[in-house]
């Protein structure tokens, strides 16, 4: 294990985001897969409406009613998934301050107290760390960690900076009371970087390229700590030392006789030429990249066989471990 991946899975809460459409949500998913092949009991944690963690880590055993929302589901040792909505971490944490079941939910259920909860910006978001931190800072009768590490399936890049940036408007606004003393604790969780990583996802391409280099900004002022950049997606190399000689050669193999479609000389050399073209564009993309953090991104190739299932996943763990090395 290289000391990246170290450093990575010592972390309390890695928080991975950035443009919709990069893959965010299977990164997410790689990484609890590396944390539990590694011995470290991880919880993913998916946001909002979407469900798509059942299907690319399908549950160990059916999952009660009433853990939905509140105990993360098992899916295989040390690895677990978990659905995160505001409106169930409310009610959590209403039970937990009042202590009486019943009355939590009359207050929830309330239509009053929903106009009011409308009415007021970013609790969503604000329950939703305070959420986060409660499964990070949860113990074991022993003392240890219950949750070591939670991946974040975090918003796309905007909404990820909103999530980001509630605690701190909350901090300027309310002086004391006991939603000055949780959002404290949320704020702290976020910018230490011993325990909070924001993971920065990426294509190769112009816009989430200059997305990304936009977000790493924004949370830089946030004090937040950022990790390393993944770039997925990237062309595998096709592994030819001279290219355009071995396409000029088969340019020259005879067009009749071949055994199918897809060994057609024209065929084939179509395919290899667009994949160079692609893996020159993406180059380019990526040396801006690079030139715009400081330093190369972590590459993570495109995967032929797609990442829509658990397979997907672990081979996608398997190329996120050897790209950290």
């Amino acid at each position: 294990m290289t000391e990246t991946l170290d450093a990575l899975l010592s972390r309390r809460l890695l928080l991975v985001t950035g443009k919709g459409g990069t893959g965010k949500t299977r990164v997410a998913a790689a990484l609890g897969v590396l944390a539990a092949r590694r011995g470290v009991r991880a919880v993913v944690v998916e946001l909002g409406d979407s469900d798509v963690l059942p299907e690319l880590l399908p549950p160990a055993r059916p999952q009660r009613r009433a853990e939905r929302g509140r105990e993360p589901q098992p899916v295989a040792e040390n690895l677990f998934t978990l659905r995160l909505v505001p409106e169930e971490a409310l009610l959590e944490y209403l039970e937990l301050q009042l202590h009486v079941r019943t009355l939590a939910r009359a207050i929830v259920g309330n239509a009053a107290f929903h106009r009011f909860l409308d009415a007021a910006p970013g609790w969503r978001e604000l329950l939703t760390l305070g959420k986060l931190w409660h499964l990070s800072s949860l113990e074991t009768r022993g003392g240890s960690p219950r949750w070591p590490l939670v991946v974040v399936d975090a918003p796309a890049t905007g909404h990820g900076l909103s999530l980001l940036s509630v605690p701190s408007v909350v901090l300027d606004t309310v002086r004391m009371g006991p939603l000055r003393r949780n959002t404290d604790r949320v704020q702290a969780l976020l910018t230490d970087a011993s325990r909070t990583l924001v993971l920065p996802v990426t294509l190769p391409e112009e816009l989430p390229v200059n997305e990304t280099l936009e977000l790493r900004v924004r949370v830089r002022e946030l004090g937040v700590g950022l990790g390393p950049v993944l770039a997925n997606g990237v062309e595998p190399a096709l592994g030819l030392a001279e290219p355009e000689r071995v396409l000029a050669a088969l340019a020259r193999v005879p067009r009749a006789g071949a055994p199918s479609p897809f060994a057609d000389p024209d065929a084939v050399g179509a395919a290899a030429r667009h994949r160079l073209a692609r893996a020159a564009l993406q180059r380019s993309f990526h040396d801006e990249l690079a030139l715009g953090l400081g330093e190369p991104p972590v590459e993570l190739p495109w995967l032929a066989g797609g990442v829509d299932d658990r397979a997907g996943v672990e081979a996608l763990a398997d190329a996120l471990s050897g790209a950290l090395q």
